[in-house]
């Protein structure tokens, strides 16, 4: 049987983010997502995924006719079959027969899975979870699924709905108000989980905003509100400053989290943020489990990528089983609706029990590109290069050189997170490491952390309790007498966002951190994403090879080949990292001054100058309209 599946399904005119296509052929699963094809993160569209699924057919070796069902991940029937008939028969050749006889064909094939359902769905039979509870939570469904909550059990092969809650005042849309107050544009809701760790929750703040959110029915609601001040006038915008969802919520505008939180400095408004979320999803936890008998429990949607959280949840205990998918956010839906069909098919048709699986699945569901393709492209390119025979220990012995190694190997990850097949790789054990990887390739915020991937067999001992994680979701604590040795892969709070390999599910990868560990006696090797600031995760070996060409790595290690690039090393000490990442801290609190001057009352203005003063341990002299910070120059405000 093979079985297909699109997010979003053709002609749909709602704007879609996380385009994603799933191809399961018997046992053998496709799931991937489009932007790491297209090149376009986050892209805002009303397309379909049509590269993905193609990408999928070539992978598994099928061609759209050949898919016996089709999957959709929305609650609605399209009404219009003149547009589902262009789509499957001129579009992507699915179906041979005439208009008259498409409606038949179309009933039989198609089937629809809601977008809830389809999170749920992509977590439970990912787990190895035979029975469990389940939390879909994001910030809505599609049209006409207006749900940003279910939540129920999956028990003997079916699932129950037990509690949901509805509309865009959720804890979700909470989130997005905090991360608009400490200055972050939409869907950067990872930096404010990055920046929390260096602030201080307020506990005055904190209290303002407990006001926010309340219980509502089975979930929780956020009093969202939304201030307009002047008309949109797109020349006063700052290219850098451009987010297209502010521009159709009219801006400038502010939220109450702003309001609220304007004398603030903002890493600890995030601090506070982020307290307050964990606070309030675990009582509604503590509620969930008061209405299921199960004690293993799968947790999916968008709110889910925030590893802070996951980290608290799993930490309370409230649950003995937590499980975290390999991509909780929309771009799981096609895996999510292909896997629900799929089961539900074998339970019909083979009368066997509707069981999650035997382990938690391995991430490696995307493309994978042959030896051949891979040389015949670096000829291509003229490049100089050399054949291994074992590319894992080529790659172990640069590492602990120090160099920083791009690893391309075997089929993609489907999901947010680079898992040792599309990676770069570092030495942990210095700061350098970090600096160079930031410096040559990935220019992110400064307060982002970087991760390990850590042996199965070690993974133990480096973190604060025994939680499997395979998909890098968790953030751990790291013992303090082992932070000093890996400075690079642990954050400001002791916290790393740790990725654990098994042999089984990447050989080659396990194999690499094995031959690392034996020349350094450390399990674990640096581990980011295989891509530029700005763009996707890379997919292709000629994305790999261009960003070699381009100076962001030492050495490419690319399916057997090897391939060194000679640029001159950055010099950057443990020391002067440190120092860099305080003054860094300083001046995005001192960029803040501009906007609490316009947006705050005198008063707030003062309380943020004081809690400046005492950051950076000097004296902020106001002089007019001119603001005097010791040691890091002035700024120039225009009062209200």
């Amino acid at each position: 049987m093979i079985i297909a599946s699109l997010y979003p399904c053709p002609y749909d005119p709602q704007i879609r983010h996380d385009l994603n296509a799933a191809v399961i052929k018997g046992e053998n699963i496709y799931a991937y997502e489009e932007d790491k094809l297209t090149g376009i993160k986050n892209e805002y569209t009303v397309q379909f995924p049509e590269r993905s699924l193609m990408m999928g057919c070539k992978e598994l070796g099928v061609v759209p006719r050949d898919v016996d069902i089709w999957v959709l991940p929305t609650p609605r029937e399209a009404p219009r079959m003149d547009n589902q008939f262009m789509f499957f028969a001129n579009v992507i050749k699915a179906y041979e027969g005439s208009f008259d006889a498409f409606e038949a064909w179309y009933r039989k094939r198609v089937r629809f899975v809601d977008h809830h359902i389809c999170h749920v769905s992509a977590a439970i039979h990912t787990s190895g979870f035979e029975d469990c509870a389940f939390v879909s939570q994001d910030g809505g469904g599609d049209m006409g699924d207006p749900r940003d909550m279910v939540f129920g059990e999956f028990v003997d092969g079916e699932m129950t709905v037990i509690g949901q809650h509805h509309g865009l005042q959720n804890i979700c849309s909470y989130h997005a108000f905090v991360t608009d107050a400490c200055g972050f544009g939409g869907g950067e809701n990872g930096k404010t989980s990055g920046l929390a760790s260096y602030g201080t929750v307020q506990p005055e703040l904190l209290e303002q905003l407990r006001g926010l959110i309340r219980k509502d029915g089975d979930g929780l609601s956020f009093d969202r509100k939304r201030y307009a001040r002047t008309p949109v006038n797109l020349n006063k915008i700052r290219p850098q400053e451009y987010d297209r969802n502010k521009i159709f919520l009219q801006v400038p505008s502010e939220t109450n989290v702003l309001r609220l939180s304007l004398g603030y400095l903002p890493h600890d408004i995030a601090a506070t943020g982020e307290a307050l979320l964990q606070e309030a999803f675990l009582g509604f936890l503590e509620e969930v489990k008061k209405r299921t008998p199960c004690r293993k429990i799968v947790f999916s949607g968008g709110l889910f990528q925030n590893v802070a959280l996951n980290q608290a949840i799993s930490v309370s205990g409230l649950f003995k089983e937590c499980f975290f998918p390999m991509a909780s956010s929309d771009a799981g839906l096609a895996l999510g609706a292909a896997l629900k069909v799929k089961k539900d098919v074998e339970r019909k048709t083979k009368k066997v029990p509707n069981k999650a699986g035997n382990a938690p699945v391995a991430p490696f569901l995307g493309p994978s590109f042959p030896n051949a393709e891979i040389e015949a492209l670096l000829d291509r390119f003229r490049l100089a290069y050399t054949r291994s025979d074992d590319p894992a220990e080529a790659a172990a012995a640069m590492l602990s050189d120090g160099k920083v190694v791009g690893w391309f190997q075997g089929r993609a990850e489907h999901g947010p997170r680079s898992l040792g097949a599309r990676s770069i790789l570092a030495d942990p054990r210095s700061l350098q490491s970090k600096q160079r990887v930031n410096q040559r390739l990935k220019r992110r915020d400064w307060f982002m952390p970087y991760a390990p991937s850590i042996l199965y067999e070690s993974f133990e001992t480096w973190c604060d309790r025994p939680v499997f994680s395979p998909y890098m979701q968790i953030a751990f604590t790291v013992p303090e007498n082992l932070r000093k040795k890996i400075p690079a892969a642990v954050h400001v709070d002791g916290t790393s966002r740790i990725h654990v390999v098994r042999q089984e599910d990447n050989p080659a990868y396990w194999r690499l951190i094995d031959g690392f560990r034996k020349r350094t006696g450390l399990p674990l090797v640096l581990n980011t994403s295989f891509n530029r600031h700005g763009i996707p995760t890379i997919s292709s070996p000629r994305q790999a090879i261009e960003h070699l060409m381009e100076g962001c790595m030492d050495s490419l290690v690319i399916g057997d080949f090897v391939v060194n690039f000679s640029e001159n090393r950055v010099t950057t000490n443990a020391e002067d990292a440190l120092v860099e990442e305080e003054y860094m801290l300083i001046e995005d609190c001192i960029r803040r001054i501009p906007k609490v001057a316009q947006m705050g009352t005198a008063s707030d203005l003062q309380d943020y100058l004081n809690r400046l003063s005492q950051l950076i341990d000097g004296p902020v002299e106001m002089d007019g309209n001119v603001i005097r910070i010791a040691n890091h120059g002035s700024v120039e405000i225009e009062m209200p």
